[in-house]
């Protein structure tokens, strides 16, 4: 039982639709998806997402970049005492990303949007294996409501809204023609809402949905120093610190919601992203070949997470994630990139989201970027992402799959 208040608990965090740790988003840009491995990002604008000193090392002028991506997602879970199985398979159309840098002498300037945890909704318009197995658990033990909660384990639905969207602004520095600098600061702001509807729960929720808002805030900061210690070698390092994020119940839907969630309106709970150290390394192999290796940890251990069901604490073990991949440039006007990632994620035997699994995974990405006039860049990728499937002991099996495609535009118009 315990067990599976804990996974239901981690539910009602996360609607991550692609994590890189436990809800930091790693897709923050088109970029990613046609090459993960991104640290040692030097030349497009969307250094300022992964490696913010890189800017340093940019062509003089305004760069603009703006970009959108389609994610086609399908997340299962199986309920083993029923062996039936819940899924979700609505599709993201809008998750954007905008980078502005200004290169002049030694110095850039830059600014970036994009969404930084979260990243969507969630529709078990059928139900969800953890909801089912906390009510027929419900039924099993209050044998005067056993009818209400069988009757709410048989008919239910849930849709999930969480997403954290930020703002970086921040500046570079070339110390000499090695080494660039780099500090930033990152605002993130998060909404939630949940809503269960079970109509059995009617008579004695007041209504048959139980539901919560939810909103929050932060302040971080990142830092960052490229070295290009020999010709051609790129050498990147950049750290995220925590963000911490206190939730605020802005409202609570049912009679029954504020003892599930052992809070009223008004009340906040815990809910920081992690740290994260990213360490790249890039080489041009050739005047026209760029090979590039990345790595991320996700200080998870650091961060508070509460549990919206009672506000304990949720558990997980710092995770980490390595990538490879090469962009290659056909001629002046079209190139070709491609790479992976893997991530060991950093969840536990008694921790995880029935409703947004966090799996490890292998990541595949590929793209084209093509130059429609000197200053304009178009770019198209896709990436598949492979989830390895999670078994709990007596209560779920978690699996999910994502297909993502994303364009973006790069211009620059000084």
């Amino acid at each position: 039982m315990k067990k599976l208040i804990a996974i239901i608990g981690a539910s009602f965090f996360f609607a991550s639709l692609f994590a890189g740790g436990i809800d930091n988003k790693t897709n923050l840009n088109s970029g990613y998806l046609r090459n993960p491995s991104r640290l040692t990002e030097t030349k497009r604008p969307e250094a300022v997402l992964y490696n913010i000193a890189g800017t340093g090392f940019m062509e003089e002028g305004l760069h603009l970049g703006i970009g959108d991506q389609f994610i086609f997602k399908k997340y299962t879970n199986e309920l083993k005492v029923s062996g039936k199985e819940y899924s979700d398979d609505k599709n993201i159309f809008f998750f954007p990303d905008l980078e502005i840098v200004y290169k002049k002498d030694n110095w850039a300037a830059f600014f970036g949007f994009g969404v930084f945890a979260g990243g969507g909704s969630l529709d078990y318009s059928d139900g969800n294996g953890a909801i089912a197995g906390l009510f027929v658990q419900k039924a099993a033990t209050n044998p005067t409501l056993a009818a209400a909660f069988a009757g709410a384990a048989a008919n239910h639905n849930l849709k999930v809204y969480s997403v954290t969207m930020g703002e970086i602004l921040g500046a570079s520095y070339m110390v000499n023609d090695i080494v660039s600098l780099s500090l930033a600061a990152r605002f993130l702001h998060g909404n939630q809402n949940i809503s269960l509807k079970a109509p059995a729960l009617s008579a004695i929720n007041g209504g048959k949905e139980l539901a919560y808002d939810a909103s929050g805030y932060g302040l971080g900061g990142i830092i960052g120093i490229n070295v290009t210690p020999i010709e051609n070698l790129y050498l990147g390092l950049q750290y995220q610190t925590i963000t911490k994020l206190d939730y605020k119940y802005k409202s609570i839907t049912g009679t029954l919601t504020p003892t599930i969630l052992s809070a009223q309106e008004g009340d906040y709970f815990d809910n920081d992203l992690p740290a994260v150290l990213g360490l790249g390394a890039g080489y041009n192999v050739l005047d026209n070949l760029y090979v590039s290796l990345s790595f991320n940890y996700y200080f998870n251990k650091q961060a508070d997470l509460e549990n919206p069901l009672g506000r304990t604490s949720l558990d997980y073990d710092d995770s980490w994630e390595v990538g490879l991949g090469a962009d290659y440039q056909f001629n002046e006007k079209l190139g070709f990139s491609a790479g992976l990632m893997y991530s060991n994620q950093g969840s536990k035997s008694d921790v995880n989201s029935a409703f947004s699994p966090v799996l490890d995974s292998i990541v595949m990405g590929c793209g084209v970027e093509y130059k429609v006039i000197k200053n304009l860049m178009l770019t198209g990728s896709f990436m598949y992402s492979n989830y390895f499937e999670k078994e709990y002991a007596n209560s779920l099996d978690l699996n999910k799959d994502i297909f993502l495609t994303a364009i973006s535009v790069t211009y620059r118009p000084l």
